[in-house]
């Protein structure tokens, strides 16, 4: 085999073999950095996180929501306002409530006014009638009285007269006429003792007892129509919203004639002086974050070039997960220190929570295990 000579001055070709070997040690080569960077990539661990929306809120929060459906008729307190609990914040129309609570207690009324005249009635009759049976009583018992004194002399004289007799000195007639006294005062006598006043007491007693039972009755009904009122009045407590706790309000958007529904949020208060973060995070991640966890914020009120960013941990966690819309979201609640700058409630923010690391592969890729 002869020499291979060039012209042009160009490398002599490496033989076949010399040309595998080179092609061998590139690819074992190139294997080795793209392995090198595999297990660099591998062991690079990377914070994984979720995004999060939310703001800044007080340990005494509250959402306040109408009772029931109804349009707005006074609107008593705004943004900005500081309240107390039960101080009220809207009125809901509420016409019929009120005419219904004002024909309740003009009911009731007319009610116990005929209770009381009634009862002013019964008295006075039952009055009059005891009065009068007294009387009576005291009349028999002096005519008994009489009766019996009367009998009594019948007596004596009849004695007298039959002494006189038996002596001669006087007519046998004059005995039957004593005789016939002394019977009729008898008569007299008994008749007052045997009468009896057992009949009138009874019919007093009855009616006594229909006059109560008439009464319980007025008493019943006056219950029933006291128990309309109240409910009246329940029914008009609930076309006003009132504040659940003290605080500073943030008023929703809503004007007087609206019609709000008690799924509506139309404010929040702010109570107490311990700062929280409410954030919401997706769905897919709900079973990811979990207390104590770690985040960092920003809030848009401390926008600009010098980033201000606060840390806390995830403190608590909602165990339902809710909707708005499309999209579905998980609550949670976080630590917040503002330190030394003073942070309004209401403040929005953006976070991120930090659920766990992963290697760089993954994390470009967007795979999450």
């Amino acid at each position: 085999m002869g020499d291979l000579r060039t012209t042009i001055g160009e490398n002599i070709p490496l033989p076949r073999r010399d040309a595998r070997r080179r092609r061998i040690l590139y690819a074992v080569l190139a294997l080795g950095v793209i392995g090198g960077i595999i297990y660099i990539g591998a062991i690079i661990k990377i914070d994984r996180y979720t995004l999060a929306a939310g703001y800044v809120q007080t340990d005494e929060y509250a959402e306040v929501r109408p009772p029931v459906t109804g349009t707005v008729s006074k609107i008593f307190v705004f943004s900005g306002d500081k309240v107390k609990a039960g101080d009220l914040l809207v009125q809901l129309n509420a016409e019929e409530e009120e005419a219904t609570l004002a024909e309740t207690r003009s009911r009731l009324s007319r009610l116990q006014v005929n209770l009381e005249r009634r009862k002013a009635e019964m008295d006075i009759d039952l009055e009059r009638r005891s009065v009068d049976l007294d009387e009576q009583k005291r009349d028999h018992a002096n005519n008994l009285a009489v009766a019996e004194l009367q009998l009594r002399n019948a007596q004596t004289k009849l004695a007298l007269t039959q002494e006189l007799v038996d002596k001669g000195l006087k007519a046998a007639n004059n005995l039957e006429d004593d005789k016939l006294k002394e019977q009729l005062a008898r008569v007299n006598l008994t008749a007052f003792q045997q009468k009896s006043f057992t009949v009138y007491e009874e019919l007093l007693k009855r009616d006594r007892q229909k006059y109560n039972r008439e009464l319980a009755a007025l008493d019943e009904e006056i219950n029933a129509m006291e128990d309309a009122v109240r409910r009246a009045e329940a029914r008009l407590r609930t076309r006003q919203v009132r504040a659940p706790i003290d605080g500073v309000v943030v008023r929703y958007e809503f004007v007087v004639g609206e019609l709000l529904q008690p799924a509506t949020v139309i404010y929040e208060i702010f109570g107490g002086d311990t700062n929280t973060l409410k954030l919401r995070i997706n769905e897919r991640y709900s079973t990811k974050v979990a207390v104590g966890q770690k985040y960092k914020a920003r809030l848009n009120s401390f926008r600009s070039l010098n980033r201000v960013y606060f840390h806390g941990t995830v403190q608590y966690m909602r165990s339902v997960i809710q909707a708005e819309g499309e999209a579905t979201y998980r609550v949670i609640y976080c630590s917040f220190d503002p330190g030394d700058r003073l942070i309004p409630p209401g403040a929005t923010a953006e976070a991120r929570i930090y659920y766990g690391q992963s290697c760089l592969w993954f994390y470009l890729f967007n795979i999450d295990l």
